[in-house]
């Protein structure tokens, strides 16, 4: 519906059009339209751009983000003073200068076949005759028209991409402008909250987050190795280690968030935290310490800042030579999907250096944290108007995409084996119960069920059932202990975890409240290893260690 004019508060003086293709360009023009912040100057209207087949989700970014979009049939019809695109499609119709910003690291992928794509009328007529594969937004026919530039400004990290432009294009390499990346200089800006990104993940100093990053279409690492989740999870200590999966927009989009979820679940279950598309990605690479990946920027992304990265997936001819990507290639092991995974992690992580790491950071861009300043600087001379005195923001990405709870990354479900030692210190292991074949499943072990699992078989067989949110039952919460026993004959301990204490009830009718650091559900394991030792509850020691975080005991 159109606006009317006449009932606008305030009237600025330049009109920029933000255009977006679809979820994936809108988060990165995320990154740039705060360059206008504090400016009444400026005003933004946001468009899809209609050319691109993938909107699923956009609306709802639209609406997350505050904006209101224009039809797409209303951008041909209005005029404005610049618009900015993250995309290659549609821009003939566009009725102003233009400027392409970044989709990702830009120039990393070959396009499969020349002429493949469906040209768009007009403005993509491809070339004919055979000729060497392109990386995809380099080729001649996605930034020239007619002998002249679509964009009035391309905007890139590296000298690297200007001089393989110049060599597609010159005409746009003559508008092209090295700038940086504002995506990178983000997550770079983001590395002070590491502690607190850690912290939403529940992660200790002595654990492990190990990032599992794929981008989209059949070669990625999901589509080509959608079991490594399963792996993973079955083969890494569950009190070691914090498994963070970050999916490519495209994934979520083109299949729908349900069929991710609906994927997913199991893992999900059993320990596997999936950040959504639009925003988490980059604190949860901040937060790693390890990384697995694709030819995707993000797994790019994640070496150029430190992380030891192995590739699941990484299919040498979708690689554009010479982009940073290639060189990740060049320098990055691949993961061994028939040979056991924590030793190769290991063997990753010993043989990484920091060379390693600046030789993928030097690829990408050319002018590290200087992109907010730069692009500001070529919108504004481009609106033939001063810069606002303020410096452009270039924030820290907040926790939002990480969980605020602690129970959603822990197995619901887990084998659980244990030791006595010395009367004061109980030793465990768990091990995610849906992710283990029959043959798997760890000798005298106990398992331990939250009351919420869907699984109803394995509730039935649970030795522990666990209330994992007591603190929403409140004093019902102890009737629950009582009736989850009786419910169940085979149950032998039932447990309620409200914050850090955790409530155990034995089928007698004894109960004791243990509290820590550590995780709470543990306590309700060390309680049953305590008993299966012969020990007394009576006797559990006010100086108990479990996993070797001190745990207070009250008998009541």
């Amino acid at each position: 519906m159109r606006r009317d004019p006449d009932l606008r508060t305030v009237r600025p003086v330049r009109q920029v059009l933000v255009v977006a293709d679809n979820v994936t360009a809108m988060t990165r023009l995320l990154d740039v339209v705060d360059l206008f912040e504090g400016d009444f100057r400026v005003g933004l209207e946001f468009a899809w751009n209609s050319a691109d087949p993938t909107p699923n989700g956009l609306a709802d970014l639209f609406a997350a983000k505050g904006v209101f979009p224009l039809p797409p049939e209303e951008i041909g019809d209005s005029r404005f003073d610049l618009a900015i695109t993250a995309g290659h499609s549609g821009l003939s119709g566009i009725r102003a200068p233009i400027v392409s910003v970044p989709h990702g690291i830009r120039y990393t992928k070959v396009v499969p076949e020349a002429g493949s794509r469906k040209p768009e009328a007009g403005s993509r007529k491809p070339e004919a005759g055979s000729r060497k594969p392109e990386a995809f937004g380099l080729s001649r026919d996605l930034v020239v028209h007619d002998g002249v530039p679509i964009p009035s400004a391309i905007v890139l990290s590296h000298h690297e991409q200007w001089a393989r432009l110049r060599a597609a294009a010159p005409e746009a390499a003559d508008v092209a402008h090295v700038i940086g990346d504002p995506c990178y200089d983000r997550l770079r800006a983001s590395a002070t909250w590491r502690l607190r990104y850690r912290r939403a993940l529940g992660a200790d100093d002595g654990e492990t987050v190990l990032a599992i990053s794929s981008t989209w279409r059949e070669e990625s690492l999901l589509g080509e190795v959608s079991e490594l989740y399963e792996r993973l999870l079955a083969e890494l200590p569950v009190d070691e280690f914090r498994l963070v999966a970050i999916l490519h927009p495209h994934i979520w989009y083109q299949h729908g968030p349900d069929a991710v979820h609906r994927w997913l679940a199991p893992h999900e279950r059993s320990g596997l935290l999936v950040v959504p598309p639009e925003r988490g990605w980059r604190a949860a690479l901040v937060a790693a310490d390890q990384l697995i990946g694709d030819h995707g920027s993000v797994t790019a992304y994640g070496a150029a800042i430190g992380l030891p990265t192995s590739l699941a997936a990484f299919p040498e001819s979708r690689v554009a030579a010479g982009s940073a990507v290639a060189v990740l290639g060049s320098l990055a092991p691949r993961l061994d999907l028939a040979q056991p995974l924590l030793p190769q992690l290991q063997k990753a992580a010993a043989e990484h250096t920091p060379a390693k790491a600046a030789a993928v950071h030097e690829m990408i861009t050319s002018c590290p944290d200087e992109a907010a300043d730069r692009l500001r600087a070529l919108c504004y001379s481009m609106l033939e108007l001063d810069e606002p005195r303020t410096e452009p923001g270039v924030p820290p990405d907040t926790t939002a995409g990480l969980p605020d709870a602690p129970w959603p990354w822990r197995p619901t479900a887990m084998y659980v084996t244990g030791s006595v030692h010395s009367g004061r210190s109980v030793a465990l292991d768990r091990y995610p119960a849906e992710m283990l074949r029959p043959e798997q499943i760890p000798s005298r072990s106990h398992l331990v069920v939250a009351a919420d699992h869907p699984g109803r078989r394995m509730r039935a067989v649970a030795d522990i059932a666990v209330l994992t949110d007591a603190t929403a039952w409140g004093r019902h919460a102890r009737t629950w202990l009582s009736d989850a026993l009786s419910a169940q004959p085979g149950l032998q301990l039932a447990a309620a975890v409200d914050g850090g204490t955790c409530t155990v009830r034995t089928r007698s009718g004894e109960q004791v409240r243990l509290s820590g650091t550590g995780e709470p559900a543990l306590h309700a394991s060390a309680v049953f290893e305590w008993l299966a030792a012969g020990r007394d509850l009576a006797d559990l020691s006010p100086g108990l260690t479990v996993n070797g975080h001190l745990v207070s005991v009250d008998l009541h």
